[in-house]
């Protein structure tokens, strides 16, 4: 598997990037929603394989579609994970949609942090803080 390498991000290059991560995160959140409901789908139609229902039953036949969707979404998760991720920014939390792009202050790297639904980079944190060490830009002039 190929290395994926962080880059540094000016704050334009960062925002530029917003309408992409915007799209790519809405697919993500509905992939994830999809890939859960299927595997508590799959756990219950396991059940019903292992308590000893054959290939002619319809939920052994469900089952083994369900489990073709799961493994098609899980995939397309993946590459989507990665796709990403060959930006050079970071995905901190998907359920929140934080996006972290390093670059550089006062000769220190820091991150430019943004969360989904902002309409472009307002804040950042030290790279050992996270989302609740969030600053102005402001304070970096």
């Amino acid at each position: 598997m190929e290395r994926i390498r962080n880059k540094i991000f000016s704050v334009e290059e960062a925002n530029s990037l917003i309408p992409t991560l915007e799209k790519a995160l809405a697919e993500l959140t509905a992939l994830g929603r999809e890939i859960t409901t299927l595997r508590r789908e799959l756990e219950v139609l396991s059940a019903i394989e292992s308590a000893g229902a054959t290939g002619s039953n319809p939920d052994v036949r469900a089952l083994r579609e369900k489990e073709g969707a799961y493994s098609a979404r899980f995939d397309r998760f993946r590459q989507s994970l990665t796709e990403i991720s060959h930006h050079g920014c970071i995905i901190r939390d998907l359920e929140l949609g934080l996006v972290d792009f390093y670059t550089m202050s006062r000769g220190q790297v820091i991150c430019l942090c943004w969360r989904r639904g902002e309409e472009q980079i307002g804040h950042w944190h030290p790279i050992d803080e996270g989302f609740s060490g969030r600053r102005p830009l402001e304070d970096l002039a």
